[in-house]
């Protein structure tokens, strides 16, 4: 039976159907934020293991659009950020203080406004609409999503999607900015399925999902599961331990604190030369202090922190290191070389080449 359809007259309305020539040209341009690494208007998250530098890397991002630092070759269009520092304030805090020292910039002067601690979107919106009138945001950074989350299950699709719908509401703050919202992975994820938590719900509704890779204290910045855009070469960071005047316990002593920092070509070269000694001045410790604690080791090494504790954590970074190249292994609860490990300790030390910088 053939169907009738009734005839209506949409003379006054704009048509469905388009030419092929009318269609093109509703193309509208890619606005980026960070050139080919962020776009205006777009909702992202950026996931990644707790210490692999998702917040350092954020808060690093915030101070490049305060003042329009290009990233590498990237270019960063200069604008207004708003940071919701939900999970843990007091860190944030001393974070930004150090990361403003080390670029040399007062903090006063950066256009970065926070929201300290966790509160519910649906309840604090229109106040934060109203306390931003004059002010166009380019950026947006949620720390983190879990800490704005208003279901009782963040593994709940349906609850899920209906926050990341919240979370891309805020593209509407004035400005049209883009937004980034740190996230936690599955339980025991690796490297290789760093996916929000909520399922498909989540991921249907960011327009990309960023990813922190950490080896060593270098962090690598890509995507996966889901990216719109081209794809981009994956920046670099080094995650430094740093110290600041201001940054003190009751008693006087300096805390450090972790900042990101953009590793260009060189540095990262000179990085790796780095690591590589640390790890063969760990090697040859390690053989020499049988059974020795990490505490041992760093003094033995002379490896220690502003505060002139033992740096266990360099310790811990390079034993990792070694323990994946099957140089070390635990025995007995301590770490001992393995054959391999053994056999590189007679292996003479390599040269530079002559015309070659010591550290290269």
């Amino acid at each position: 039976m053939t169907r009738k359809y009734k005839i209506v007259d949409f003379a006054d309305e704009a048509r469905l159907v388009q030419s092929s020539s009318q269609f093109i040209e509703g193309f509208v341009p890619p606005d980026y934020l960070i050139d080919g690494l962020l776009q205006r208007r777009y909702l992202y998250s950026i996931t990644a293991q707790t210490g692999s530098g998702k917040t350092a890397i954020c808060l690093l991002l915030s101070a490049y659009v305060a003042q329009g630092l290009s990233l590498g070759n990237n270019e960063t269009a200069k604008g207004k950020v708003l940071y919701f520092a939900g999970e843990n304030p007091d860190d944030i805090r001393m974070r930004w203080t150090a990361m403003t020292q080390q670029l040399g910039i007062d903090p006063a002067e950066m256009d970065v406004y926070f929201v300290p601690g966790a509160q519910k979107l649906t309840e604090i919106e229109s106040r934060i609409v109203q306390e931003m009138q004059g002010h166009d945001l380019s950026l947006v950074v949620i720390d983190t999503s879990a800490a704005y989350y208003e279901g009782d299950d963040e593994n709940n699709n349906v609850q899920a999607g209906i926050h990341a719908r919240r979370l891309r509401e805020l593209v509407k703050l004035p400005g049209g900015p883009t937004i980034l919202a740190c996230c936690h992975p599955t339980k025991s994820a690796g490297d290789d399925n760093l996916l929000p938590r909520g399922g498909g719900a989540f991921i249907a509704e960011v327009d990309g999902n960023l990813i922190c890779k950490k080896n060593s204290n270098v962090v690598e910045l890509h995507w996966q599961g889901k990216f719109r855009g081209p794809d981009f070469l994956p920046p670099q960071f080094q995650l430094k331990t740093v110290t600041h005047e201001r940054l003190k316990d009751s008693r006087g002593r300096l805390i450090p604190t972790v900042i990101a920092w953009p590793l260009s070509e060189e540095s990262k070269q000179a990085l790796a030369a780095s690591s590589r000694r640390d790890e063969d001045q760990l090697l040859k410790a390690i053989a020499e202090n049988p059974g020795a604690s990490q505490n041992k080791l760093a003094t033995a090494l002379g490896w220690y922190m502003g505060n002139k504790e033992p740096y266990r954590m360099k310790v811990s970074r390079a034993a990792n290191n070694l323990k994946k190249q099957k140089m070390i292994r635990d025995h007995r609860g301590a770490w001992e070389p393995t054959p391999a490990g053994r056999a590189e300790l007679k292996r003479p030390a390599e040269r530079q080449p002559p015309d070659e910088p010591a550290g290269g």
